[in-house]
């Protein structure tokens, strides 16, 4: 609660601060925008939800939000999380010099007309220069901006704690004089605002690589103190594709797409979760389901020893219980199965870490692990 309390009054002081600066300098503020999502792949989105029994109210992000909060199954939640994102666009700085309709100011996700970066001068260039320009503001305009300055989001009259004299300590109470010293010039404000956005989106690449990184470095311990190939764990189908299907896997915050071509080994086998071998015999798709028919063959024993014949297959499986190694009997009857696949079906899946380069291999379990 308090962590949120501090993000609530961060999210304000960033609001308030960007009506501030432009309400004084209308063509030199350093903001930043969300532009709403692409609207038809919005609405492929919420359509696909419909038909899987999932009504998702896409009028905006507040009722997108409202929507989320009413499924409970937090890994079904993660997934269509994961589905409602890709239609989004990312969030940019601009500068207000370079965009002329006000309307484009506005930040989707937030729900505010207006929004900049303003809490982390220690950590964003862009908030340094707003702090800036928020300077040269209080100095010209005093602790209170008044008529013609006025701005929605501003205190709407006189204050004792607002003042209208200029900031104590001002270098200037002149608006040319302060520009000059404090503000650059609207063109490099939106060279500025540009080199921000390369950078956030290369902080922003380095972070996902990093945690996959470390994703793959946790597994490569856990399957080395056993000796299995990979790690068992549920996942749930989110599109399903004429090469193949697409599942997210809630465990790891991942996404990953299963090819039929690659589906199996070199033996045409799959990971066995019951000991048994199986093979993908054929396979259909149609725009609603995945239909896949396996033969499961029991493997031969050369012992004439009764005891080994019941075999017993181990397993490391990391899900919402955690981590644990399980040990299940082999089964020992052999079946021809069929295994239809629709949206929001959950398969297990064996995850296999790879050194060269750090990467994840997701592979199809048989059968499902419930």
């Amino acid at each position: 609660d308090s962590n949120r309390l501090i993000e609530e009054f961060m999210l304000l002081a960033n609001m308030s601060v960007a009506a501030r600066i432009t309400a004084s300098f209308p063509e030199a503020a350093l903001l930043r925008r969300h532009p709403p999502p692409l609207s038809r792949r919005l609405d492929e989105v919420c359509e696909q939800l419909r038909h899987a029994g999932i009504d998702i109210n896409p009028t905006s992000s507040g009722d997108i939000q409202q929507s989320l909060n009413s499924i409970a199954d937090p890994g079904l939640r993660f997934t269509i999380e994961s589905m409602l994102t890709a239609p989004m666009q990312r969030a940019v700085y601009f500068s207000t010099h370079s965009i002329k309709d006000t309307s484009g100011f506005s930040h989707y996700a937030l729900h505010v007309p207006l929004y900049t970066h303003f809490t982390s001068p220690i950590r964003r260039y862009a908030d340094i220069i707003v702090h800036r320009t928020l300077e040269a503001s209080l100095a010209v305009d005093g602790y209170h901006l008044t008529s013609p300055h006025h701005h929605p989001l501003l205190p709407p009259r006189y204050s004792q704690y607002f003042p209208s004299t200029p900031a104590s300590g001002s270098l200037t109470g002149d608006r040319a004089e302060a520009s000059e010293m404090l503000i650059p010039k609207p063109d490099q404000i939106s060279a500025i605002a540009h080199r921000c956005n390369l950078r956030k989106d290369a902080a922003k690449k380095a972070q996902d690589e990093s945690s996959k990184l470390f994703l793959v470095k946790y597994l490569e311990s856990a399957v080395s103190k056993t000796g299995l190939p990979g790690v068992l764990t549920s996942a749930i189908v989110t599109k399903v594709k004429q090469n193949g299907f697409v599942v997210t896997l809630p465990m790891f915050g991942i996404e990953s797409i299963i090819y039929m071509d690659r589906m199996a080994d070199v033996k045409g086998q799959v990971h066995t979760t019951d000991g048994r071998e199986w093979k993908l015999d054929m396979w259909s798709v149609d725009p609603a389901k995945l239909t896949l028919v396996w033969n499961a063959l029991t493997p031969v024993s050369n012992s004439d020893n009764e005891d080994e014949l019941t075999r017993m297959v181990s397993a490391l499986v990391i899900d919402s219980d955690g981590q644990r190694n399980t040990r299940r009997a082999c089964q020992t009857d052999s079946e021809r199965y069929m295994l239809e696949l629709r949206v929001f079906d959950r398969v297990t899946v064996c995850v296999q870490p790879l050194a060269q380069p750090p990467s994840l291999s997701v592979r199809l379990a048989m059968p499902r692990l419930d």
